[in-house]
């Protein structure tokens, strides 16, 4: 009888420990969810004027569950995020207090990377997107950052300007490389500070 017990409760840790891992493996680590460049390769030289496919490419953007409006009007696109006060500290780094766009929470937050990200995949792969606003807002802030092309141009580095020659070199150059990079991440966000609005600010 014992034997029998100890053989069950056995069964049951195995069971227990493989059904932990198979959760484990279906929830990717964050940093493998900006690894997108299969959608942002297959929509590069789409026209600002083909709204249906400006929506689709974006509603496939990382984290689009928080996605909350999109809006293309001429050569413009705007992109609106809303998320929740339990969810605020995730994206910003901070759970009520106010956002400094200087601080080490900010930079590494996810809104941080998805500014970053949004703005190259956009401006790479919509050939004639001229202007560029994404929008944040929690119970607590509202962000604002608005860029246009020529100053993206000035900035994005050669090796991003051939990132979108096929999804994996996106994923590696444009990823991997500096989205993911902190360093790289905290200059976009110092050369492109008059872009970025946070209302209220510390």
């Amino acid at each position: 009888m014992k034997k029998i017990i100890l053989v069950l409760l056995c069964i049951g840790i195995g069971l227990s420990s493989g059904s932990l891992f198979v959760l484990k493996q279906e929830k990717p680590p964050e940093e493998e969810g900006w690894k997108d460049g299969r959608v942002v390769v297959r929509h590069v030289g789409t026209s600002v004027s083909n709204t249906a496919a400006i929506q689709e490419l974006i509603k496939q953007l990382p984290f689009s569950d928080a996605l909350d409006n999109v809006s293309i009007d001429g050569s413009s696109v705007q992109v609106s995020y809303r998320v929740t006060g339990q969810e605020r500290i995730d994206w910003t780094g901070v759970n009520t207090e106010n956002i400094t766009r200087d601080s080490q929470s900010f930079s590494e937050s996810r809104l941080s990377k998805l500014i970053m990200h949004h703005t190259l995949a956009l401006f790479l792969s919509i050939s004639d997107l001229m202007e560029l606003e994404i929008q944040y807002s929690d119970p607590f802030t509202r962000i604002v950052f608005s860029v246009d092309r020529p100053r993206i141009e000035a900035y994005t580095p050669q090796d991003i300007d051939r990132a979108t020659s096929s999804s994996d070199r996106f994923n590696r150059v444009v990823v991997e490389d500096y989205i993911l990079v902190d360093s790289r991440r905290l200059v976009f966000l110092e050369k492109f500070a008059d872009s970025l609005k946070i209302i209220p600010e510390k």
